[in-house]
């Protein structure tokens, strides 16, 4: 797997669909986009996985979906996001394959070292910050963070609460890349945001390596 920077979850939106979502996401330097939608029908939401695994596949950027291994599976995704409630990794990796993608979250220090030991390709740390997207997250802070990067040898992906105010913190905490929902797809013009927060990233990995 290419480094992940920058990883777009997106997010249900009355005025932008989650194709144009996609699109600008990865015309701003996304490096992965995630499909996260609990409400559609699973017809519905097969389409909307193979339309946007279409649109990522133009830009070169690598498609995931939240959860749902068998629409990750059916609809050609690069991979799959799962949570310590979903169907174990070693069953993810077993029905995809070697080759396709599988983040696991992990909301504390245990259950991020648990992780590392498992067939996976990153780990998704969070919440970081206090988030309006998941509010019932305990905030873990950066501290914590730090300790896992230097337990762990997974790539290490934060999210919860994170945007270009204190994305650099996190980066320099050892973070290996964010995730951001309403940061990038919920933001007025997510081209612009998405941006940004990739420029953010890039210059502070430049700086901790001077």
């Amino acid at each position: 797997m290419k480094k992940v920077r920058l990883l777009c979850i997106t997010c249900q939106r009355n005025d932008v669909s989650y194709a144009e979502q996609v699109e600008f996401a990865c015309m701003g330097g996304a490096d992965m986009i995630q499909l996260r939608d609990k409400t559609l029908p699973d017809r519905e939401l097969l389409a909307t996985a193979r339309r946007l695994k279409n649109i990522c596949t133009k830009y070169g950027v690598y498609f995931t979906v939240n959860n749902r291994i068998d629409i990750a599976d059916a609809s050609f995704a690069d991979g799959v996001h799962i949570g310590q409630n979903d169907l174990p990794a070693e069953y993810a990796r077993k029905l995809l394959g070697l080759e396709k993608i599988i983040g696991l979250s992990a909301s504390n220090y245990q259950q991020a070292l648990s992780a590392d030991k498992q067939n996976i390709d990153y780990i998704g740390y969070g919440a970081i910050f206090h988030t309006q997207t998941k509010p019932e997250s305990h905030a873990s802070g950066l501290k914590i963070l730090a300790e896992i990067k230097k337990n762990v040898n997974a790539p290490v992906i934060a999210i919860g609460g994170i945007d270009e105010t204190n994305i650099a913190d996190v980066i320099r905490a050892g973070a290996d890349g964010v995730a951001v929902v309403s940061a990038v797809c919920g933001a007025s013009d997510i081209k612009q945001a998405a941006e940004k927060i990739k420029k953010i990233i890039l210059q502070t990995e430049l700086e901790k390596r001077n």
